[in-house]
């Protein structure tokens, strides 16, 4: 790999620096993701809630066809590569891995707790639960291991799934309703969150908002294609595809072509079809797995693209500024909910359903500007980002060095 990418931002000599601007790149759709639907997280009252005008609607559009779906995929086998790579970290050192790495999902897990208590759209709890499922796959074989990702991410056992429902006759909608869990109602979970307090709020997302969200996973194929999406970091990991080299420039070429004929043709489906999840309509079943390999596809030839056109130049541009932020992508996260609960929710602006999906975008996309400067700033004089130093010290049972003079790192 080039020394630059290495030293990009201040990164330490371990790092691979592409990988950090990926994380970035990741959260900054997923901003994007929330803000379109008023970091809602969960069944709107009606659709296009937030669509006032014709612009709201083209940015609606844009935004599920580009956006949702495809950030979470990276931001996903982003932390299999992290596992990947704490792994090799870990034998080279000759530590114990595995407890640790447990114990430190746990830690993750306490986090997405108080998280989600705030924000239905938590993604932390799955990834601190299914990150325990690849402790025991981590000497498989990369092959079969690929194998299984590959069908886990392309939504396979979704489609299974759909096309033995459309054997089945659906239950009518009055039957539906009424095996709803009282009081769970969209309508009901966007008032709280338009205007309830912060006890109404947590509430809401600690109970009434749990099958809800088990529901999306499961019935979307979230949960098992995140595993998936591990499983493929792993495997990307262990064959070093991020380090700088003739050989994985020209695999990532290849992968962007492939998978860019893939996105075009699903998206021009997803275009004509919009998925409808779950249905017996055997249509609908179609245009739902169309619509996970469309996810997969476009994620994919989006992380080949900014590998490439970092590693063209990895100490100029604007992907170098997005380095910092990716070194402290836990702590982003999290701020970015404390932004969509200010603006959108009644604890804050209470602008949920009354700001169009264009404006909210746009106020996404500031906020993602202000956090790249802000996370250059810390990491100028931090060595990592408030709650990941948190989540280090508590994984390690040790205040970890967090100034930069203290650990003696350039300033």
């Amino acid at each position: 790999m080039q020394p630059a990418a290495l030293s990009t931002s201040h990164s330490p000599p371990s790092r691979i620096a592409v990988v950090d601007v990926l994380r970035a790149f990741a959260l900054f759709g997923i901003i994007i993701t929330h803000s379109g639907n008023g970091f809602l997280s969960g069944r709107p009252p009606k659709p296009g809630f937030m669509a006032f005008t014709p612009l709201d609607q083209w940015v609606d559009t844009i935004t599920r066809l580009f956006f949702v779906g495809k950030f979470f995929t990276i931001f996903s086998f982003l932390f299999g590569l992290s596992f990947a790579i704490q792994l090799a970290n870990a034998a080279r050192k000759g530590d114990s891995f595995s407890g640790r790495f447990t114990w430190r999902l746990v830690l993750l897990a306490l986090i997405a707790l108080v998280h989600g208590a705030f924000f239905s759209g938590d993604i932390l709890i799955v990834y601190a639960v299914l990150g325990l499922l690849l402790v025991p796959v981590q000497k498989l074989n990369t092959k079969v291991l690929a194998t299984v990702a590959v069908v886990l991410v392309l939504n396979v056992p979704g489609l299974i799934l759909g096309l033995a429902r459309a054997n089945v006759s659906t239950p009518p909608p009055s039957a539906t309703l009424s095996a709803a869990p009282a009081g769970s109602s969209p309508q009901r979970q966007f008032d709280i969150k338009q205007q309830g307090t912060v006890g109404e709020l947590v509430y809401l997302n600690l109970t009434e908002s749990l099958p809800g969200k088990v529901d999306f996973q499961i019935r979307t194929g979230r949960l098992w294609m995140t595993y998936g999406l591990f499983l493929l970091g792993l495997c990307a990991g262990r064959m070093q595809l991020f380090e700088d080299s003739g050989a994985n420039r020209m695999f990532f070429r290849r992968l962007i072509i492939a998978t860019g004929t893939v996105a075009l043709i699903t998206t021009v489906i997803a275009t004509l079809k919009p998925a409808a999840p779950p249905s017996s309509n055997l249509t609908d079943v179609l245009a739902t797995f169309s619509f996970s390999v469309q996810q997969a596809s476009l994620s994919a030839v989006y992380l080949g693209l900014v590998t490439l056109w970092f590693w063209r130049q990895p100490a100029r541009g604007l992907l170098p500024q997005l380095a910092p932020m990716g070194r402290m992508g836990l702590t982003t996260y999290l701020l970015q909910t404390v932004f969509g609960l200010t603006l959108f929710y009644g604890i804050g602006f209470g602008m949920l359903g009354h700001l169009g999906t264009a404006a909210a975008v746009a106020a996404g996309v500031a906020f993602f500007a202000v956090q790249i400067v802000l996370s250059r700033w810390w990491m100028t004089h931090f060595s990592m980002g408030p709650v990941e130093w948190l989540w280090r010290s508590l994984t390690y049972f040790k205040w970890q060095p967090y100034a930069r003079a203290a650990i003696g790192a350039p300033l």
